[in-house]
């Protein structure tokens, strides 16, 4: 799989480890082997099982590393007791200087408290990184009422003192959507046509939110990288986010920048959104202006 993929004729690769829990069947070997190769690199994973060896290779090997935590211990009970694990986890990439951003799912359990969440990452750890991601899964699903209410109770909190210091992602894209015309978060593309997704025993997909029997695009043991990626599958996939937007959304004020949004969410959060962007665009474009001026 590496060595097809090292052979595509273009320069900018990334390839990116995630579960379940990646380091579960970690040791320094595997990243280790994927240091050989010219790719940048990003492992997803809960941090509970981080060493100091682990550490030191990722810092080694220049790999950026994505660690779960959805606020202080009482609001992180979605994931059990692994509060003390996981921060001391955080706590090893700090010391060898590990790049990491933060990654925080909202659900029930702390989706009516988005400014002590936030408080407490930014006070917290060292990174200006940081990622919210809405529960739509089976636990702990949230509301479209509850997920506005929370990124407009963030976005309060993040705009009153942290606006050019802490990247939140999703402000980030809707500012670079104002800039740019592109967003930096794929729920907000206009394609869902972003990367592939390689399963343990070399299955295919488009997507880690749509691994689904009828989503198989084939096999990366047998088929080349470019198959894949000119799979009927995959292209019928992609332009679906836009071709089958429901009229609700068709005729909704801020369609330019949510465009349908992830299709897994897709008017469940509806009432969200609008909320969120009512709420926070005015302030948003503002930052994309004062950055285009600074940038003249």
């Amino acid at each position: 799989m590496l060595d097809k993929y090292a052979a595509l004729p273009f320069a900018a690769k990334s390839i990116a480890l995630q579960g379940g829990e990646p380091l579960i069947a970690a040791n320094t070997g595997i990243f280790n082997l994927l240091d050989e190769y010219p790719f940048e690199k990003s492992v997803q994973t809960n941090a509970t099982l981080m060493t100091d060896d682990l550490a030191a290779c990722l810092a080694a090997g220049k790999w950026l590393v994505g660690a779960s935590l959805d606020g202080p211990r009482e609001l992180n009970r979605l994931r059990g007791d692994s509060f003390d694990a996981a921060v001391r986890g955080i706590r090893l990439l700090e010391k060898h200087a590990v790049d990491y951003n933060l990654l925080t799912v909202v659900s029930k359990a702390n989706v009516a408290h988005p400014a002590e969440v936030y408080r407490f990452l930014r006070d917290t750890f060292s990174t200006r990184f940081h990622q919210y991601i809405e529960c739509t899964g089976p636990c702990d699903r949230i509301t479209g009422e509850e997920w506005g209410n929370f990124l407009i109770g963030l976005f309060d909190e993040w705009i009153k003192f942290d606006a050019n210091k802490i990247s939140v992602r999703l402000f980030d894209s809707v500012v670079s959507q104002t800039l740019f015309g592109r967003p930096t978060q794929c729920s907000f593309g206009r394609s869902c046509r972003q990367y592939l997704v390689i399963e343990h025993d070399g299955s295919v997909y488009p997507c880690d939110f749509h691994v689904r029997d009828d989503l198989k695009l084939g096999n990366i043991a047998t088929d080349s990288f470019e198959s894949l990626i000119n799979s009927p599958t995959y292209r019928r996939f992609s332009e679906a986010k836009v071709a089958n937007l429901p009229k609700k959304c068709q005729d909704c004020r801020h369609l330019e920048f949510c465009n349908g949004d992830c299709p897994r969410n897709r008017l469940s959060l509806c009432a969200g959104w609008i909320n969120f962007f009512d709420h926070a665009l005015p302030s948003l474009r503002e930052l994309a202006f004062e950055a285009a001026f600074r940038r003249t």
